[in-house]
């Protein structure tokens, strides 16, 4: 019962979180901004609403009429929420399935075969998820064009139901993910004692992997399945977007008040959050150990003196030692991808101002119009124009600094602040804030991130009217801040968790009981402990970042914002090019089979994804962590090496030489 009652109050923390989610937006509404008496009203009003089932029902937009339907729940549950889940499950056991088939197939196989697996599942993690759409939709096309046969349906119109191509579509990303996963655990789980005691018995490896090493494997992939669930979450929407299918977006587009997003969140939030709290009961899932050390004992929190010597030269030196895993050419290669783009997107702006050049009609000699926007890639126009005459190439020198610079600023206040928010969460928290900051980290993992930034995002980036009353630096603040705070559960949890798995070593208690400061242990101790991790998460944010940006551009929620005018309101015309919002007119182009317009986006966030999955993986290798041993190592050598010169040359007179004995 008291699993039961424990359980129960994490899915109400949930759901208070849920709700107070869904009544953000009201705070960034124009004439409301920051009205937190209109929010708590609004909240009071959501609350009643889960509790009256008078008002359990969603609305959706009649567009013959233009009136809002009401539609119930019950239909909701049975129409479209069933068909969006039932992508989704099938798309994760699809890609479960694939990833531990080849996992295996890698691990039991020598040669170049593991070596072509890397490269390829490398290459594929750095496309970015909507693409696949675009090829799959593409290799249909172009199939039927060959056969006149059309072998699946791709794209749902007039209610039609599709199931074969988004689900293939959606279940590539985790594919890639599950298999990264099973061949990094299989390795480890290789190296146990009982697998040398299997072989000496005579069983082949794939009989070890299949019998004794999966059903341990399995119990982590399930542990770690949580992120992989959350990444294809959001990846569900944009398939939705994208395949025209009118499931759990389509509705929450429709109905986008308070109790409408709060009902659709909590019934994507429930199955998720019920399957994990009953796996963790049945695979015997125990609580990391808390720092009871640190609950028992007061640590003063600064020492003049341990101060003092924080800073001494060993320090400034390790520190230098623990950035040497850059100095590496795998590292130095996207680094300087990374800063060559940057830069000369910069030195455009200093140059030329950030001038995009329209061209509308292209003349010939004669004065006759030979071509119209938008054009083609020719020997003038390198990529091609867009559909208003907007240069394709200006529009990518212009946007990769806010892209780049973005991502980096998002991501860095997300592990910096995470990181903060850890120290407070170890050292000053007790276990039932802690528990509290874990179950709201818990709950986040079920919900699409995507969504959730855009539901906040919305009301802030888009206007109707064509005026702001906003700046575009309060929009970029207001976006960057939302985008880093969304995480801050999770980023804090996983930090402070990984604090935790450092403090149980024995000379950083040994530390404590010495009476080192609470500062002398996180610098001199955590730190070293925790500074490739920090990296790491830091350089997996970023493609994170970059991803979210994709998918708000696909949604039409552009960096710094986009107009929509009364006398076009299919049309938005962003403050500030941006790579993520080049991409937002991805459906158009398939449609009008005008490749040139996204391709050069797409390949610019390949290649930024690329650059930074290299950098993180990388930093996760044993490479990384063995450059300042193998210094600490020749300095051992080199110490034993003087003490036994000393112990040679070192010599007792004759007169003492047998007290001498008598001490040994």
């Amino acid at each position: 019962m008291k699993i039961l009652s424990l359980s129960i109050q994490k899915y109400i923390l949930g759901v208070v979180g849920i709700i107070l989610l869904s009544c953000a937006p009201i705070l960034f509404t124009l004439g409301n901004l920051l009205n937190f008496k209109l929010f708590f009203k609004e909240f009071g009003s959501v609350c009643k609403a889960l509790i009256t089932p008078a008002e359990w029902h969603l609305s959706y937009l009649e567009i013959t009429t233009m009136e809002m339907i009401p539609f119930s729940l019950s239909s909701y549950f049975n129409g479209p929420y069933l068909y969006s889940m039932a992508i989704l499950v099938l798309a994760l056991l699809l890609s479960l399935f694939v990833s531990f088939f080849f996992a295996v197939m890698t691990t039991i196989s020598k040669g170049p075969f593991k070596r072509v697996m890397s490269h390829f599942s490398e290459l594929l993690i750095a496309i970015p998820d909507f693409s696949y759409i675009f090829i799959f939709q593409i290799a249909v096309v172009q199939v039927y064009l060959i056969t006149g046969y059309r072998f699946v349906s791709f794209y749902s119109l007039g209610g039609e139901v599709v199931y074969v191509a988004p689900i293939l579509c959606l279940s590539i990303v985790p594919t890639i993910l599950f298999y990264k996963l099973f061949v990094a655990l299989f390795a480890e789980e290789i190296e146990q004692s009982y697998v040398a005691l299997a072989k000496s018995k005579g069983l082949s490896k794939m009989e070890i992997l299949i019998r004794h090493c999966t059903s341990n494997v399995l119990k982590s992939i399930y542990h770690q399945s949580k992120s992989i669930v959350w990444l294809t979450l959001s990846s569900l929407l944009i398939i939705e977007h994208l395949f025209g299918i009118q499931g759990i977006l389509y509705y929450l587009l429709n109905d986008f008040s308070p109790k409408g997003i709060t009902f659709i969140l909590i019934s994507i939030f429930t199955p998720f959050y019920i399957f994990y709290q009953i796996g963790e009961r049945i695979v015997n899932k125990k609580e990391m150990e808390r720092n009871a050390l640190f609950e028992k004992m007061q640590v003063p929190l600064l020492d003049k003196k341990q101060w003092k010597s924080i800073y001494l030269v060993k320090y400034k030196k390790s520190f230098k030692v623990k950035l040497n895993p850059f100095n590496n050419f795998i590292y130095k290669t996207p680094l300087f991808i990374l800063l060559t783009l940057l830069t000369i997107s910069l030195g455009y702006f200093f140059i030329y101002d950030d001038h995009i050049e329209q061209v509308n009609f292209v003349y010939n000699e004669t004065g006759k119009i030979v071509s119209r926007a938008p054009h083609p890639p020719s020997s003038n126009m390198i990529f091609g124009t867009d559909t208003y005459g907007y240069s394709i190439l200006q529009q990518l020198l212009v946007g990769i600094k806010y892209t780049i610079l973005l991502t980096l600023i998002i991501a860095t206040i997300r592990v910096v602040v995470g990181y903060v928010f850890g120290v407070i969460y170890v050292f000053f928290l007790n276990g039932k804030g802690r528990k509290i900051i874990n179950s709201i980290a818990d709950g986040m993992h079920f919900l699409p991130l995507t969504l959730l930034v855009f539901i906040l995002l919305a009301p802030v980036l888009t206007t109707s009217t064509g005026t702001w009353d906003t700046t575009l630096g309060e929009r970029l603040f207001i976006q960057i801040m939302i985008m880093s705070v969304i995480v801050l559960p999770v980023t804090t949890s996983l930090i402070g968790n990984e604090m935790n798995d450092a403090l149980k070593k024995e000379y950083v208690q040994s530390s404590v009981v010495m009476g080192g400061s609470l500062i002398w242990i996180i610098i001199k101790h955590l730190n070293p402990q925790l500074w490739n991790k920090l990296l790491l998460y830091w350089t997996q944010h970023m493609v994170q970042v970059l991803q979210m940006f994709v998918h708000l551009g696909i949604l039409s929620i552009f960096v710094g914002g986009a107009r929509r005018y009364p006398d076009s309101p299919w049309r938005l015309v962003p403050e500030i090019y941006e790579l993520s919002g080049m991409i937002s007119i991805s459906r158009e182009v398939f449609m009008t089979k005008q490749y040139w317009m996204i391709i050069p986006p797409i390949f610019v966030f390949m290649l930024l994804i690329y650059c930074f999955n290299k950098l993180a993986e990388g930093i996760a290798t044993k490479d990384s962590i063995k450059v300042p041993e193998k210094k600490q190592n020749r300095k051992t050598l080199m110490v034993n090496e003087k003490t036994e010169v000393l112990t040679k040359k070192t010599t007792f007179p004759r007169d003492y030489s047998r007290i001498f004995n008598r001490l040994k």
